[in-house]
Formats: C-alpha cells, structure tokens, sequence
C-alpha cells in the first residue's frame, strides 16, 4: 500500500512538474490543446512510437469523479486512447486514473474529454525510451 501512494505522488509530481515546464494547464480543454495532431501524445521524432495507454474492456464508465459512486460521463470501448493526468486512490484502495482521449471514442466522447477511470482497465503503454512523460507516469515498457 506504502508502494502505491509513493507510485502515486511521484506520477502527479512528474506530470505537474513537466505540464508545467511546458506551460501546459491540465483539464479537459487544455489537455486537448497539448494533444499533437496524430493524438499520439507525444511531439517531436518519437511521436510515432509510443504507444498510449489503451481501455482494455468494452463499456468502461468514465466518472467525473474518483470511485464507483461518482457521476458517469460515458464509456470508453477497448482501444480507446487515453492520456494520464493524474492519479489518486479511493477509500477501498482501487487505484484511479484522471485521463483525457487522444482520439474520438468509440463510445462517442470527442477527443480531449477529461474524467476518471478505473486504472485496472488501461493497459501500460509501449515507450522507445523512459523520456516520455507517459512511461515515466504509468511505467511502460520497451
């Protein structure tokens, strides 16, 4: 438990502290505008090769909340790309991911949305190097 809290507040510390370097504000609107035209999430020569975090499971509900008892926006679909914003964990200890779309969702929610799922759902995404600030939040692999 002691591991998750500390995985924790080191993703929030490195995604606040490089959105801010980069000027970046974090919600819904700006987390569209920082997203590159590909929605890959990542600018530059390694844009092609990571991959984002992806909704393994169909009908994922996207909260506007951490936990089971917030508010549903909508559901994302298997596939579905997500940026990570920022984590927390509710009082059962299910760990939650802040996320926003890189691309429209199947389910229908346009790209840049912003909401609250369930990390267990999101698969790790594949990273060239540990220079990305996606594999350094959600530690990706080769």
């Amino acid at each position: 438990m002691a591991m998750t809290r500390v995985r924790m507040r080191v993703r929030a510390l490195a995604v606040a502290g490089v959105l801010a370097v980069a000027g970046v504000g974090v919600g819904a609107a700006s987390a569209s505008a920082a997203t590159p035209a590909d929605g890959s999430g990542v600018e530059g020569p390694a844009a092609a090769a990571v991959v984002l975090p992806q909704v393994t499971v169909d009908g994922l509900r996207m909260r506007d909340d951490v936990g089971t008892g917030a508010g549903i926006l909508g559901q994302l679909y298997a596939g579905d790309q997500v940026q990570i914003l920022s984590t927390a964990q509710d009082a059962g200890g299910q760990q939650w991911d802040q996320v926003t779309l890189a691309n429209d969702s199947a389910g229908g929610l346009p790209s840049g949305f912003a909401g609250w799922v369930s990390e267990a759902y999101l698969s790790e995404p594949s990273c060239p190097s540990d220079s990305q600030i996606q594999c350094l939040m959600y530690g990706g692999h080769d």
